[in-house]
């Protein structure tokens, strides 16, 4: 298993552990590693000052015709000598033990400087008046640069075979003002890896104490912290288990208070939820084998499946038995009205044939006619649903003919009722699949629904398009629509939004697209229309 997935599978308060306890990690590591450097880079800086300092107040005190006797007579037993090793020899018992200094010659022999006088320091070490020094390149550049600028310069640090220094060099000068050699004042550097070490010490034992103390602190504060968090997902993996009534302790109103608040509220929900479930699964006859156990959130879903499919098939039985009802009481105005109101709307025809009858009597009589026309057509909406044509097999049709044919059919009815404009909008040819009189007498019904719906004028359109193997009709009107709750009794026997309406016309043109294996979707917002969107399936070759 690879550390990223064994940190994910880690606990919640672990990650948080680990993660505080690297930040503080990086924190102090960070912190020590700069204090580190610091103390060094200020350590070696002070012993730099201190030597370059050294330098230019020492270089006076050696005397010009010193340094000249030495060079010429290069005797380390002549009293110039000796002075000259007296000076460098007193600059190491003035100031400190690990601070020396020794005279060299500003000329080089063979690109290599030579000592004109060497402290007692220096000649415990090995080093010998008028010998050769093999210096580097760190040594030369600063001795260069001083017999140049005429200046005191220093080199960084720099280790030879005697051990790491840090050099001043202060010229000595001429009294015509040629430099004629260099006092090199030497610090032992190592004082510095010394302190170094002390340092590295100090901070790693700080670095061991303080991580301890961090990860201590991290571990109680952390557990304070997340024993909430630990107690909902304690409280989550019960309710998991089929527990409702679990509840958490509510300690204060902090975040994690108020989560603890809302959890105990949702398992009270749940409590109360499978509750009703259980309570209606007895209803619908499913008896549980232990009334007692305790639902689990599979157990549940299934339960509601079962519920859900069993009111499905119960609403489709109560849809056919309605039908069905709807059907003989159909047959039943066929035979028992149809035939007196034939013959009664036959003789208005014929009293509204009479001259002698006034005016006024001429237009009840029209009015009776209207109403028994109606009638009419009310109870062929009710032949409709009782006898439907189910063995007309399907045609294919040319969707774009259809919907102008439909458009011109109510072309007249819509200039006539109200100023309103249709449109026409056809993407491309569409064949689908149906019934064309059946299709068409839809298309009659919902465009004249539309026009109905748009009492001040308005905007009809009729689009026709293809979608996911679907010819599709879409007519749009800018009419007062209608509300979600009308909408979702849109197509129910005996609800309509007309004031004479019965809402048998909009059920059976569902009714039909339902047999053509189409469907029928109405989106609609009030005061602003309705799109109905009649999906068939495309017809194929």
């Amino acid at each position: 298993m690879s550390v990223k997935s064994s940190y994910r599978n880690l606990s919640l308060y672990k990650k948080i552990l680990l993660f505080s306890f690297f930040i503080t990690f990086l924190v102090v590591i960070s912190t020590a590693g700069i204090s580190f450097l610091y103390q060094s880079n200020q350590l070696k800086t002070e012993l730099t000052e201190r030597v370059v300092g050294v330098a230019s107040l020492w270089s006076a005190t050696i005397s010009q015709d010193d340094v000249i006797a030495s060079q010429k007579i290069r005797n380390p037993d002549h009293p110039a000598v000796e002075r000259l090793t007296y000076i460098v020899s007193m600059l190491n018992e003035r100031n400190s033990n690990y601070i020396d200094g020794h005279i060299y010659d500003a000329n080089l022999i063979y690109k290599k400087p030579s000592f004109l006088a060497v402290s007692k320091t220096g000649q415990k070490m090995g080093l010998v008046n008028f010998s050769t020094y093999n210096a580097g390149r760190e040594f030369l550049t600063s001795f260069n640069k001083t017999l140049h600028d005429k200046k005191v310069h220093h080199t960084n640090i720099f280790r030879d075979q005697y051990g790491v220094w840090i050099t001043a060099f202060a010229p000595i000068v001429d009294k015509e003002g040629q430099v004629i050699a260099l006092l090199g004042v030497v610090v032992d550097a190592s004082v510095i890896e010394k302190d170094q070490n002390r340092i590295a010490i100090y901070l790693f034992s700080s670095f061991l104490l303080i991580t301890i103390l961090v990860y201590f602190t991290l571990r109680w504060g952390l557990k304070k912290v997340t024993e909430p968090i630990n107690e909902i997902i304690s409280g989550i993996n019960q309710v998991s288990a089929g527990n409702f009534d679990v509840k958490l302790q509510i300690k204060d109103e902090s975040d994690l208070g108020r989560l603890s608040e809302n959890f105990n509220q949702m398992t009270e929900q749940l409590s109360i939820l499978f509750k009703q479930l259980s309570m209606t699964s007895k209803e619908l006859g499913h008896s549980q084998k232990d009334e007692n156990l305790l639902y689990k959130f599979e157990d549940a879903i299934d339960e509601m499946e079962q519920i859900i499919e069993r009111t499905k098939l119960q609403r489709e039985l109560q849809h056919a038995e309605k039908m069905n009802a709807i059907g003989q009481l159909a047959a039943s105005v066929a035979h028992e009205i149809r035939n007196p109101m034939t013959v009664v709307k036959g003789f208005l025809q014929l009293f509204l044939g009479k001259k002698h009858m006034s005016e006024e009597e001429h237009s009840y009589l029209r009015l009776m006619i209207d109403e028994m026309n109606r009638a009419e057509i009310i109870i062929n909406d009710y032949l409709s649903l009782a006898k439907p044509d189910i063995n007309q097999e399907a045609e294919k049709i040319n969707a774009n003919d259809l919907a102008l044919k439909a458009m011109d059919l109510m072309n007249s009815y819509a200039m006539l009722s109200k100023n309103i404009e249709l449109a026409t909008h056809f993407e491309k040819q569409v064949s689908i699949k149906g019934n064309t009189s059946e299709l068409k007498q839809v298309l009659i019904n919902i465009l004249k629904n539309g026009i109905e719906a748009m009492k001040d004028g308005g905007k009809l359109s009729l689009t026709v398009s293809e979608f996911n193997g679907y010819g599709v009709f879409e007519i749009r009107d800018t009419g007062i629509g209608m509300n979600l709750d009308e909408l979702s009794r849109l197509g129910t026997a005996f609800y309509s939004l007309k004031e004479k309406g019965t809402g048998i016309g909009l059920m059976v043109c569902y009714q039909i697209i339902d047999r053509m294996k189409g469907r029928i979707e109405v989106d609609s917002e009030k005061g602003i229309g309705t799109t109905f969107k009649i999906y068939l399936p495309l017809f194929q070759n």
